[in-house]
C-alpha cells in the first residue's frame, strides 16, 4: 500500500482542498482512481464493484441498509445491485459523466450544508468539488465530461453555476432574485434546461432553457402548478418534466421549444424525478403509484419508453428508492 499527499487548488473562493490519496497495489484500482482519492472523516466509500460494472446502469437512492439515503447502482431491469456509499450523513441525486466513469452528487460537506462530491463509478477516488458554506445541490456533468454544472445559494439564493473537474473556472450562469434548480446539458452540450420560480409569482416552479452560457434565457411552462425536474432526450429534441397540473404530481413530456407538452404517466400515486437515458428511448422515474395515493413512503424505481408506454418497476423494497439517475 502507498500513500501520498497532495494539494488541489479548487480554484472556488479561493479555497485550497487538502486530499488525502490512497494508491493499492491491484492495477485495476489505479486505473479507476484516476480522479484521485480522498479519506474523509465521515465517510466510508465500499470498493465492491466487479469487472461487469459496465451493465449497472442506474444510479438512486435508498435508506434500505441503514437510516441515511445512501447511493446504490444496479442493471436497467433492477438486478447487479450494489451499495457505493457508506456514510454518517445523506447523500443526494447523483448522476454520470458523460463516459460513465465516474459520478457527481450532493453530499453534506462542511457543517450541515452540501457540497458538490465526485467519485469513480467503483465509489473509489472521492473528493469534495466545491467545499464551501453554502447549500449545492443537484450536479450534472456536461456532454464532454470537462465540467459540471449544480446549483448554489454561495451568492444569496440558489442560481446555476459550472466548473470544471479540478475546481477551477468556477462560473455563475444566472443571476435571478429567484431559485434556479435541477439544471441539465442539452446532448449537444449547447443547451442548459432548469427549473425556476421566476415568472409565477406563487412560489411555484416552471420550466426554463438557456444557451450554456447563461445567455437567452426562455421560458418554456407557464402552468399554476409545479413543473420541475426537466431532462433531455436522446436527440435533444424533447424534454421530460414533473407537472402537478393535472392534480398529483405525473411525467410529462415536450418538445424542446416547450410545444406540444403531453401527459405520460396517469397513475393515482406520484411519478416524478424523470431521466431520459442518453443511449437509448426510456426514461427512469420514481413512482408511489403501487402504494397509498400521494405518499412519500415506499417510492419505488420503474423504467418505461419514451412515450410513456410499458411502465415496468424495477425495485421491491421496505423503505423508499428515490432520485434514479440513468446512463
Amino acid at each position: 500500500m502507498r500513500t501520498k499527499r497532495f494539494l488541489l487548488n479548487a480554484g472556488v473562493s479561493g479555497l485550497t482542498v487538502l486530499l488525502l490519496t490512497t494508491s493499492s497495489c491491484s492495477k485495476d484500482d489505479q486505473n479507476q482512481s484516476d480522479l484521485g482519492q480522498s479519506a474523509l472523516s465521515n465517510r466510508s466509500v465500499q470498493s465492491t464493484i466487479s469487472s461487469d460494472k459496465q451493465a449497472r446502469e442506474i444510479l438512486f437512492i435508498s435508506k434500505r441498509d441503514v437510516i441515511t439515503d445512501e447511493i446504490y447502482v444496479m442493471n436497467a431491469d433492477g438486478l447487479n445491485l450494489v451499495r457505493l456509499t457508506n456514510n454518517t450523513v445523506a447523500d443526494g441525486r447523483a448522476t454520470w459523466s458523460a463516459n460513465g466513469q465516474h459520478i457527481a452528487f450532493a453530499s453534506v460537506g462542511i457543517g450541515t450544508a452540501r457540497d458538490i462530491f465526485v467519485m469513480n463509478a467503483n465509489g473509489q477516488g472521492l473528493f469534495n468539488l466545491t467545499n464551501t458554506t453554502a447549500d449545492e445541490e443537484w450536479p450534472e456533468w456536461s456532454p464532454f465530461g470537462n465540467r459540471i454544472i449544480f446549483s448554489s445559494n454561495r451568492d444569496g439564493n440558489h442560481e446555476i453555476y459550472s466548473v470544471n473537474l479540478d475546481g477551477t473556472e468556477l462560473t455563475r450562469l444566472t443571476t435571478r432574485t429567484q431559485d434556479d434548480k435541477w439544471p441539465s446539458y442539452s446532448p449537444d452540450g449547447s443547451k442548459i434546461v432548469f427549473q425556476s420560480n421566476l415568472g409565477t409569482g406563487l412560489g411555484l416552479t416552471d420550466i426554463f432553457v438557456m444557451n450554456a452560457d447563461g445567455s437567452d434565457v426562455t421560458r418554456l411552462t407557464n402552468s399554476t402548478a409545479f413543473d420541475q425536474m426537466p431532462t433531455w432526450s436522446p436527440d435533444g429534441s424533447k424534454i421530460a418534466f414533473m407537472s402537478a397540473r393535472d392534480g398529483n404530481p405525473e411525467i410529462y413530456v415536450m418538445n424542446a421549444d416547450g410545444s406540444d407538452q403531453i401527459n405520460l404517466t396517469n397513475s393515482p400515486g406520484m411519478d416524478a424525478r424523470p431521466s431520459w437515458s442518453r443511449k437509448s428511448d426510456f426514461i427512469v422515474f420514481t413512482s408511489t403509484r403501487d402504494f397509498a395515493v400521494n405518499t412519500a413512503i415506499n417510492q419505488e424505481i420503474y423504467i418505461m419508453n419514451g412515450d410513456g408506454s410499458n411502465p415496468v418497476r424495477i425495485t421491491n423494497n421496505l423503505v423508499y428508492d428515490d432520485y434514479p439517475f440513468i446512463k
